[in-house]
């Protein structure tokens, strides 16, 4: 996994942030099962530097703010949904341009055949019969 990324647990917890090569790397929230989080700046998979929810006296110099971790998870995650949906789309527009190369490939072949069968009869027409000398 690389980028931004929800992974769910299979004991119920799960990790909404980013991810580098397959491990939480930068800002991220984990929400454990009974609703519990832990958010902040992740290095090579562990919390390195936990939110803090007081922005009057930061835990350290270099604090992240819980409404900040939870404010660019969210506007990962949207960004996240609309890339789904433009994949969605770009799926659908494949499926229609497929259809309607087929549709052409099937107009081309019966107007040639419709040109050869005209000239099939007009060849067959112009035969002058000539009687034997």
């Amino acid at each position: 996994m690389h980028g931004f990324g929800v992974y769910r647990f299979a004991n119920g917890q799960r990790y909404e942030g980013a991810w580098h090569e397959g491990r939480r790397q930068g800002l991220g929230m984990y929400t454990f099962r009974n609703g519990e989080t832990q958010s902040g700046h992740w290095q090579n998979g562990i919390l390195d530097v936990p939110s803090s929810q007081n922005s009057t006296y930061p835990v350290s110099p270099i604090a992240v703010y819980h409404s900040k971790v939870l404010n660019s998870v969210q506007e990962a995650r949207r960004a996240a949904e609309k890339a789904y949906d433009v994949a969605k789309v770009d799926d659908r527009v494949n499926r229609d341009v497929a259809a309607a190369n087929k549709a052409a490939n099937a107009a081309r072949v019966a107007a040639v055949k419709a040109v050869q069968k005209q000239m099939h009869r007009r060849s067959n027409s112009d035969e002058i019969s000539v009687p034997p000398v």
